[in-house]
């Protein structure tokens, strides 16, 4: 069985002397609701558009279920939603007649869900050009999900979004993928946000992926130890700062008397990772 989304040691950029992407492997599981962490301007729109065959590779492979991205036939890219950073689309429209227009083109349009989250979302029913950027955010979504697409991606939904609208679209969206098996890849700098529904994650910086796991096993294996000096024989660390190192399998060194291990943050652990 194909996964939704495979990258393969993929190079990308928008010049061959300035790459954003280097040698990128990333497997989104089937089911999945996998977040991708980097900071502002570390390639997470670039490594999107790449993953849905919107920007040629230099090097590498990018699969969608099994088929090449760049040229993917019509039969799996109407299995895809996607939400881009910014809604700018169908200005001139108000919410109500987009959402009829887009979902004349899909027979399985999900008319009650789109309602649904309409009304939890107060959305109102002006001209999108009028909307505020979190309104334009909601419209955005609304298209992107009316269909049920098998996958899902979401390139910073939550950003413009006041933090119950916020809220509101995590629960919706960790709803849809319980209920569905929908898969969803969601750009995000937000470790809370990522922490609240993923069951993935990726972390994206300088290039690479440098860490790409189940959030379970995350909380299980991984430990900041304090207190140490130097780097257990054979330990496989994760980040180094001034006053912790971030162990994998920590259980399984003989630490220190003075050791002191911490509990698991991931936003602590995302910050050190890509100092």
């Amino acid at each position: 069985m194909n996964e939704p989304l495979t990258l393969r040691n993929v190079a990308a950029g928008y010049r061959r002397k300035q790459p954003v992407l280097e040698e990128v492997n990333l497997v989104v599981p089937s089911g999945s609701i996998t977040g991708l962490l980097g900071r502002n301007g570390t390639g997470k729109t670039t490594l999107i558009h790449i993953a849905l065959g919107l920007r040629k590779v230099w090097q590498g492979k990018t699969l969608l279920f099994g088929h090449n991205a760049w040229n993917a036939p019509a039969s799996v890219r109407c299995r895809i939603g996607y939400v881009p950073q910014r809604f700018v689309d169908f200005h001139w429209l108000t919410p109500s007649k987009c959402i009829d227009l887009v979902a004349n083109f899909h027979a399985n349009w999900d008319h009650q869900l789109v309602a649904e989250l309409r009304e939890r979302w107060s959305l109102p029913d002006d001209r999108i050009g009028t909307l505020s950027p979190g309104m334009r955010q909601c419209v955005a979504i609304l298209l992107a999900i009316g269909h049920r697409p098998d996958l899902l991606v979401l390139d910073e939904p939550v950003a413009m979004l006041d933090p119950s609208a916020r809220r509101n679209l995590l629960r919706a969206i960790g709803e849809l993928s319980a209920e569905t098996e929908q898969t969803v890849l969601l750009s995000s700098h937000i470790c809370s946000d990522v922490e609240r529904i993923c069951s993935n994650v990726a972390i994206l910086h300088g290039g690479r992926i440098v860490l790409n796991t189940d959030i379970d096993d995350l909380k299980d294996q991984v430990r900041p130890v304090y207190g140490i000096d130097g780097v257990p024989m054979g330990a496989d660390v994760l980040a180094q700062a001034e006053s912790r190192l971030w162990l994998r399998n920590w259980r399984h060194h003989d630490l220190t008397n003075a050791a002191r291990v911490g509990e698991l943050n991931l936003e602590e652990l995302f910050l050190d990772m890509t100092a």
